[in-house]
């Protein structure tokens, strides 16, 4: 009796708990195929290395086919206001360009009227549009940025002062020069 009872019990647990399914690699496909228990590839599992994840597609459901990406067009921009963006860019451009043009002017007419000698004014505005005025001409300024125009004139007026002290020791002097420009 004991082992009517036991082999009804191993039975009924083979029933109910037997595989339904098998996983087999397929190595040319490079992909997983499940197949049901009467041989039949039920799906299969293929890795994704863009998302980095396994995807699995279904043979047996029609819902899970794989559908083509549905594409709409593009969303119409409106361009209206960067029209107006590159014009307020233009003229804040031009605006800190002639700064600098006006600060440039406003030294050189400082530099004429300087208490020195002929010789001490040619060699300050000489170095001066040596050294200065050519370095702006070779070099990269954003003009539509206050500060780096700011930052440029300061950097002309410190310079001008720098000449003058520098050209004081090179040219013997009559009499004593005090003559520093600040902005």
């Amino acid at each position: 009796m004991k082992k009517i009872i036991f082999s009804a019990f191993l039975l009924f647990g083979i029933s109910c708990f037997s595989q339904t399914a098998t996983k087999k690699c397929n190595s040319m496909n490079r992909r997983y195929e499940y197949f049901d228990s009467r041989g039949n590839m039920t799906g299969y599992e293929i890795y994704n290395s863009m998302t980095r994840q396994w995807e699995y597609y279904s043979l047996t459901q029609s819902s899970q086919t794989r559908q083509p990406t549905q594409y709409r067009d593009p969303q119409q921009l409106d361009i209206s206001g960067l029209g107006n963006a590159t014009s307020i860019l233009q003229n804040r451009y031009n605006n800190n360009a002639q700064q600098v043009q006006n600060a440039v002017n406003t030294i050189s007419n400082q530099i004429n009227n300087l208490d020195v000698t002929n010789e001490q004014r040619k060699l300050i505005s000489d170095t001066f549009q040596k050294n200065c005025i050519s370095m702006i001409n070779q070099t990269t300024i954003n003009y539509s940025s206050a500060n780096e125009t700011n930052r440029l004139i300061q950097w002309l007026y410190d310079s001008l002062n720098t000449i003058i002290k520098i050209s004081q020791l090179l040219v013997p002097i009559p009499q004593m020069i005090t003559a520093v420009i600040v902005k």
